[in-house]
């Protein structure tokens, strides 16, 4: 572990700058000009956020930074989520809850997108043009007629008791502006062989050093109080890993 600091925070989008920045100076403090001009940076979904992809982009560090579509984008995954789902639908039921909201796969779209069809067998019209999160959508709404008396009601809307009609909206692609972004840059490099490659090698270098601390030396939480306290018991731990594996595979380096 070259760098290791416990920030007290719930989110990890505003870590990986002051992680990237520690960790070169470290670096630079045994005379390394710019230790990430000549190695790769792998992140999971937690670090990513557009300002992180730029920020990475902008220090021309050759980063693999996944996002939290990652898998669902991975064909080797096309078919993990279908037992989920089953699973949560039985669950709802034995529990006598309802299962999730209809969702915009449950309509069905007419092909010049004039209207479109609810579970219900009722027709939602066009609504006009939006852009949403750099993407371009049609959107659909309900009339009254057909959306205040509908017995899936309860289905279909979040709220049905303040809500009257419901409204979907179609994604027909990525606006021009969105197709540019510093997040797209790293999903179609992610997305790449060597990308996929690069990021799965984390499975190797990375989650073995939480399972040794956390397993092993049995750090499962921490017993101290403040962050200056609980910074301390992390860098402990964090020094004693590594003097582990210099005294197990540092003569093999000598």
């Amino acid at each position: 572990m070259v760098h290791a600091e416990a920030f007290g925070e719930a989110q990890e989008h505003d870590l990986l700058e002051p992680m990237v920045n520690a960790t070169r100076g470290h670096f630079e403090a045994l005379g390394e000009a710019d230790v990430f001009s000549s190695v790769k940076l792998t992140a999971d979904a937690g670090f990513h956020s557009e300002a992180n992809m730029k920020m990475l982009a902008k220090a021309k560090i050759d980063a693999y930074v996944a996002d939290n579509q990652f898998r669902k984008r991975d064909p080797r995954f096309a078919e993990a989520d279908r037992f989920r789902e089953r699973s949560r639908k039985e669950r709802a039921r034995r529990e006598g809850r309802r299962t999730s909201l209809f969702a915009t796969q449950d309509f069905i779209f007419a092909a010049d997108l004039s209207h479109c069809t609810c579970p219900a067998g009722k027709k939602l019209y066009r609504n006009g043009n939006v852009e949403i999160k750099n993407h371009h959508a049609v959107k659909f709404r309900g009339s009254k007629s057909a959306c205040v008396g509908c017995s899936l009601r309860t289905q279909c809307l979040r709220h049905p008791e303040r809500t009257e009609t419901r409204q979907v909206a179609f994604f027909t692609g990525r606006s021009e502006e969105g197709k540019n972004t510093f997040t797209e840059r790293m999903k179609r490099k992610i997305d790449s062989a060597v990308g996929r490659m690069l990021y799965a090698m984390r499975l190797g270098t990375v989650e073995p050093v939480f399972g040794n601390i956390c397993a092993a030396m049995g750090l499962d939480r921490f017993t101290l109080r403040t962050k200056r306290k609980v910074n301390t018991q992390w860098n402990l731990f964090c020094i004693v890993h590594n003097l582990k594996k210099i005294h197990q595979y540092g003569p093999g380096f000598a």
